[in-house]
């Protein structure tokens, strides 16, 4: 299997790659722990579009790019290694983007022209209070009101949740735990209301508790009818977690960088770091890692651009590269030494910011469950 870069996707990556150091980085440290504002978020975003960040996996006939998986993990690797906060919405928005395709015919020049232009920003709602990882346990309810929907309910760990202009909700239309389930479009002038949460890291993104008290809908927003939704969601959920786990490596993968520098300069018993053999050895375990880490990933993503089933690899990969990026950026941080816990230094940044990645787009342990259900046959949640 061959994951040698075409000579497209290298230009692009490198011409991002470039990009995120002279544009993003100069953002990501003048926000870090700060929120970035929404319309400075949205211009950033806008930015991004000519790289096929966001929108890349649109359809070309619905004015997208049409980029398989594995260029979209690329182009979100070189983001997150600058700035994991910006990668995250432009996560949420790619995978806005593989949802438009759903959205009504008569709702598409309000919806659809607009985030391919990059004036509107969404975001997903399907975790609550008691439903992240059963996500059977939606309860979010909407009720069919002569031509409306009332919906009323919270969403919780929202990604762009403050950001957002509209959001594809996950609810409840009756009570089949499974069949129950269907998708709809709310926009943020139908009344739902945000909060944004506080975290250890990534705090200069949005990550919110939505909220709807009697918020009407329009019926004809109905995106999936219930019974539908879940099966296209999880489907969506496994393309989107081996990027999740591309972007913890790219964490990983800067930290690395910064550990390389920082073993030649730091000089200790009368030498550069580095050429003590305990560093040196550390570096290289790291390095090897991040690459098998990528390559997992790299598997995943061939899957589903070769339309194959991609659910085990995709645990795989989000669990074993974001697993593999914490050990890499821990042992940057004891590298650093003491000065791996400063806020001179990246990496106490680095460090909060990854471990986030072990819980999103479902916490390792449910990827683990679910590639050992794939072995047994026996469902053990």
């Amino acid at each position: 299997m061959d994951f040698t870069l075409t000579e497209e996707q290298q230009m692009i990556v490198d011409s991002l790659g470039k990009y995120a150091i002279k544009e993003l980085k100069p953002i990501a440290l003048e926000y870090r722990d700060r929120l970035i504002p929404m319309e400075k978020m949205r211009d950033i975003q806008r930015n991004l579009l000519d790289f096929g960040v966001g929108i890349g996996m649109v359809p070309e006939e619905l004015g997208g790019m049409g980029l398989d998986a594995f260029t979209m993990g690329l182009l979100q690797f070189e983001i997150a290694k600058i700035s994991p906060d910006i990668a995250i919405t432009s996560l949420i928005q790619m995978t806005v983007g593989k949802l438009l395709p759903l959205v009504p015919q008569h709702l598409r020049e309000e919806y659809v022209v607009p985030v391919l232009a990059g004036d509107k920003l969404g975001c997903i709602g399907m975790s609550e209070p008691d439903a992240g990882s059963q996500v059977t346990a939606v309860n979010c309810r909407a009720r069919l009101d002569g031509d409306e929907y009332v919906i009323n309910g919270e969403k919780l760990w929202i990604s762009s949740g403050g950001y957002s202009d509209f959001i594809f909700l996950l609810a409840r239309f009756n009570d089949d735990p499974v069949g129950g389930l269907g998708l709809i479009l709310v926009d943020r002038k139908h009344g739902y209301e945000t909060a944004d949460i506080q975290k250890m890291g990534l705090n200069s993104q949005s990550t919110a508790q939505v909220s709807f008290q009697e918020v009407r809908v329009p019926a004809s927003n109905l995106m999936l009818e219930p019974g539908k939704a879940m099966k296209v969601l999880l489907t969506m959920l496994a393309s989107s977690r081996p990027i999740v786990g591309l972007m913890a490596l790219a964490i990983a993968d800067a930290a690395l960088e910064a550990s390389v520098l920082y073993a030649k300069d730091r000089l200790q018993f009368g030498k550069p770091i580095g050429a003590h053999q305990l560093i040196s050895a550390k570096l290289g375990e790291m390095a090897t890692k991040v690459q098998a880490g990528k390559l997992m990933s790299f598997r995943a993503l061939s899957a589903i651009d070769n339309n194959e089933r991609s659910d085990v690899h995709s645990a795989m990969a989000k669990w074993f590269g974001t697993e593999m990026a914490c050990e890499v950026v821990s042992e940057a941080m004891q590298i650093h030494g003491g000065n791996g816990i400063t806020k001179e230094f990246p990496i106490e940044y680095m460090y909060r910011s990854v471990r986030l990645f072990m819980v999103t787009e479902g916490t390792n342990e449910i990827q683990k469950l679910a590639i050992g259900r794939s072995l047994t046959g026996i469902d053990a949640f």
